[in-house]
């Protein structure tokens, strides 16, 4: 499968479909002078309802190669959009929520802000009408359908409120960053808790949007967790980040000159590039990193280490007697209402990710399962999630504020602390990760004093979130 983006980069089958009417002043001129069938009516009237109120959407509902059509304008604006018909790009033009969709006559997709949206079926002029199939129009809407129970002529849609944009100058420069960008996944703005904008991106297949609830990974945002959990198990006397990695694994090679806070901070010297196979437990990657040699003498340079993350797992699951997915699950996850956050595991609903194709110039889907073991990139969440993490953390619901600053203090060479960056001061300080593997790629920016957060949740391989993030957070915030 491949994601088309007209300009910058060039099925399901389903059975209903929606008009959308152009006044017939505004038809471009060839319009008129195309032969126009009258498809065969169902001798059925189908009546709709949207958000419980009756759709607006006239009597030419018709059938055709089992779709429904209904005359297009009062669709769209009943579902609360704006139309016009632009002469120079030869299209119906719909916009809502800052977005824009493009239909053209006889084509197959809608362009939803540059990406190629798949329809059931083709754009059709029929009495003068531009009409194209119901999801070709509610799916880039936003908008959910249901049959009424036990009838085939009865319509309820509900539309998507879960999409949440300002009006502000700032947030809309957010917005027209985003689609220049042609950034693929979900935004999430916020501060003091107050949600100031939340919106999807891009697609998540060639048939579907990205919506803001869908779950994503995480990738290397991930390591905050572990961090925590670390740090939460040292709270509790468990366990100190003094100690030396020798404490946990006897046998591993100067594991006593190696303490858990260099494997915190990236300044252990332990950087391997471990197999990545679905199944193959913790303890094997660790006897592996184990036979690795050190690049660097203990705690006298960085180097970023997913192998001291994989380790970091393996000692909290030692020390606390259950798997990492279960300790972060009950120990965090849960106890913060994060519902929609777990372990990513092969039958994970988490949406489809994409590489960018150089040679054939397009987004390919990543068809593999792609592992990454615990401690490192191995969890899941949404937008909303995360910023229920990102307040849990400011608000000391995890760990304390002494632990919090501990956390927070960068190493002796590099900004990076314990999973995190860290650059600024007062309320210009800040705390970032970003994360990725194959298909993906996130981030996060949280001011630590003025209680800011972006969240970048991406389905789109290769992105520079750590930029995106920085620049977001000037275009909204100012710095």
């Amino acid at each position: 499968m491949t994601i088309r983006i007209r300009s910058r980069f060039n099925r399901l089958l389903l059975s209903t479909g929606l008009a959308f009417t152009v006044a017939a002043s505004a038809l471009p001129a060839y319009a008129a002078q195309t032969p126009v069938t009258s498809p065969a009516s169902t001798g059925t009237a189908i009546t709709a309802q949207i958000n419980g109120k009756p759709a607006e959407w006239g009597a030419r509902v018709y059938t055709y190669h089992s779709l429904t059509y209904v005359p297009v304008r009062e669709g769209a604006v009943s579902l609360g959009a704006k139309v016009k018909w632009d002469k120079s790009r030869r299209a119906a033009v719909v916009t809502l929520n800052g977005d824009e969709l493009l239909y053209q006559p006889g084509a197959d997709h809608v362009l939803v802000n540059g990406f190629e949206l798949k329809m059931p079926g083709s754009t059709r002029y029929v009495d003068g009408v531009l009409t194209v199939p119901l999801r070709g129009l509610t799916e880039p809407l936003r908008a959910d359908i249901q049959l009424n129970s036990g009838s085939s002529t009865r319509l309820s849609l509900t539309t998507d409120t879960a999409t949440q944009m300002g009006t502000s100058t700032n947030l809309q420069a957010v917005d027209n960053y985003l689609k220049k960008e042609q950034y693929s996944g979900n935004v999430l703005v916020a501060k003091d808790g107050e949600v100031l904008m939340r919106k999807g991106y891009g697609l998540a297949s060639d048939t579907k949007l990205i919506r803001p609830t869908d779950l994503m990974r995480l990738g290397s945002l991930t390591k905050a967790f572990t961090a925590a959990s670390i740090l939460k198990l040292e709270e509790e006397g468990k366990l100190s980040t003094e100690d030396s990695l020798s404490k946990f694994i006897p046998d591993y090679p100067r594991g006593d000159e190696i303490k858990l806070s260099m494997l915190l901070s990236h300044t252990s010297g332990i950087a391997l590039n471990f197999k990545r196979e679905d199944g193959i437990p913790l303890a094997d990657t660790v006897a592996e990193i184990k036979a690795s040699s050190l690049k660097f003498q203990p705690g006298t340079s960085y180097k970023y280490s997913n192998s001291g993350y994989v380790l970091l797992a393996f000692i909290i699951e030692q020390t606390s007697g259950m798997s990492y997915p279960d300790y972060v699950r009950t120990q965090i996850l849960e106890p913060l209402g994060m519902s929609h956050s777990g372990t990513v595991t092969r039958n994970t609903p988490v949406q489809r990710g994409y590489e960018y194709d150089w040679q054939q110039r397009f987004w390919k889907a990543v068809d593999y399962y792609f592992f990454s073991p615990s401690g490192t990139g191995s969890l899941y969440s949404t937008v909303d999630d995360m910023l229920t993490w990102s307040e849990a953390l400011s608000d000391g619901k995890v760990l304390s504020e002494e632990t919090l600053e501990r956390m927070y203090t960068p190493n002796a060479f590099t900004p990076y602390a314990y999973a995190w960056g860290v650059s600024g001061e007062g309320d210009n300080k800040v705390a970032y990760h970003n994360g990725g593997g194959d298909g993906y790629t996130t981030g996060i920016r949280r001011g630590l004093n003025d209680g800011t957060v972006v969240i970048l949740l991406g389905n789109h391989g290769g992105l520079d979130t750590n930029k995106m993030t920085l620049d977001i957070r000037k275009l909204v915030f100012g710095k």
